[in-house]
């Protein structure tokens, strides 16, 4: 087996399998999303004549320039759920344009997670029309219809948006699966017994697999247990080896959002831990090449009420890259905990978006309780569910921000975990 080390995937300068082409569906697909609605255009009709003499109708003709629609790349789009329904509307400009629904009431809905392909022009989902959690995608820029993967949760895309890995196998001995997408012939790549993971990522080479797993004989009832990052080989072989600067992280929740820097330079993720009720802290991390152990990042405008000592516990759970690899975009949401406080139960710094630097800077801060943050392409803009009343709110609105101003930019109305296009 060839060793792996962090700098190894670090320094890949391409994210492409080569000779790998993305699959469409079957449908022909188009360019462009299409509206839900066909909406006619009225046909412009020639004025009746008037009593003017011919020789007075001289108007001036003055040719206004043709508006050049948008490229590929000039297009964006956001996938989000609502009401249980897969939604990818087009957000061109921070103008809100038409609409598709691209899942089946009672056949591809009842969405929990979704995860755009590298490529942007796939959505990987996980729904539960009958009960037991499916892996589907579809095709996003166009008529698509969703393609059943089988049974699963978590999944993650290659590089070049032709392979899927996910958590699947029957609980409680789920294991790491991968298919293609060309030739879907799901298979595991471990073949644990009594096992737990979270989320796995591919490394920006695509030659492995980032996991993180646990023995449910070492979990407790809400979730805390021990875990070390690993390399998981593709061969089958289920073979893992532990990432160089990947501490042994004990106490803590599996990560459910390994996710490499849009460079490929640097993985992130986060992790919590079950104290009580009311208490639930959480971290974010950053290993990269120089890392001798995960960096926490922590919003400098919170640390100051930030105290496990007097149980004042920062509970925030959702971030994502920014575009330009330098930092994250997080919520902070610091909860007092202590029985005997005035303020117990309450929280008391934030809720707050903050886009946290890597060299420990924070930038933008927009206040309020977010989840299932995204930034876009280009570092304008960031998306997010709004929840007004945190998780007691369920009906988030799905909004997007100014990344410079924190100034809201677009309301897309009810919906959450809505995420870019790449």
């Amino acid at each position: 087996m060839k060793k792996r080390t962090l700098p190894y995937f670090l320094c890949i300068a391409t994210l492409l399998f080569a000779a790998c082409v993305p699959l469409k569906p079957t449908a022909e697909p188009t360019a462009t999303s299409q509206p839900p609605d066909n909406t006619l255009t009225p046909t412009a009709f020639a004025p009746a004549s008037t009593d003017t003499p011919a020789a007075e109708l001289t108007p001036t003709t003055e040719s206004s320039p043709t508006p050049t629609p948008p490229t590929a790349s000039e297009q964006q789009f956001i996938a989000y759920i609502s009401n249980g329904q897969l939604l990818v509307t087009d957000v061109t400009n921070s103008v809100k344009g038409g609409t598709t629904q691209y899942t089946v009431a009672g056949e591809s809905d009842q969405v929990t997670d979704l995860i755009w392909s590298p490529s942007g022009e796939f959505v990987a989902f996980v729904a539960a029309p009958y009960g037991d959690a499916h892996i589907f995608y579809i095709f996003a820029l166009g008529q698509s219809s969703p393609t059943d993967l089988g049974p699963g949760s978590a999944p993650a895309w290659s590089p070049d948006s032709t392979s899927l890995a996910y958590v699947g196998g029957t609980y409680p001995d789920n294991n790491i699966w991968i298919t293609t997408l060309e030739n879907p012939a799901p298979h595991p790549l471990t073949s644990e017994t009594n096992y737990a993971w979270g989320r796995p990522a591919f490394t920006p080479d695509g030659q492995s697999l980032v996991v993180a797993g646990a023995d449910r004989n070492n979990m407790g009832a809400q979730g805390n247990t021990s875990f070390t990052l690993e390399y998981l080989e593709l061969d089958g072989s289920g073979t893992r080896t532990p990432i160089p600067g990947a501490a042994f992280m004990d106490g803590v929740r599996l990560p459910n959002d390994l996710r490499f820097s849009p460079n490929g330079a640097s993985l992130a993720f986060s992790t919590s831990s079950h104290i009580s009720a009311c208490a639930a802290p959480g971290a974010y991390y950053v290993i990269n090449a120089n890392s001798t152990a995960p960096q926490e990042l922590v919003s400098p405008s919170l640390k100051s009420v930030i105290d496990p000592g007097n149980e004042r516990y920062n509970s925030g759970l959702s971030y994502a890259w920014t575009s330009s690899s330098d930092g994250i975009v997080a919520l902070g949401n610091v909860i007092d905990c202590a029985a005997n406080s005035p303020t117990s139960g309450q929280i008391v710094g934030g809720p707050q978006i903050s886009i946290l630097g890597l060299d420990g800077s924070e930038r933008t801060i927009i206040p309020g309780f977010f989840y299932g943050i995204s930034m876009d392409r280009t570092g304008n803009s960031i998306v997010a569910a709004h929840f007004q009343n945190g998780f007691q709110d369920l009906n988030p609105n799905v909004e997007i921000y100014s990344s410079q101003t924190g100034q809201l930019l677009l309301p897309l109305g009810p919906g959450s975990n809505p995420q870019f296009q790449p």
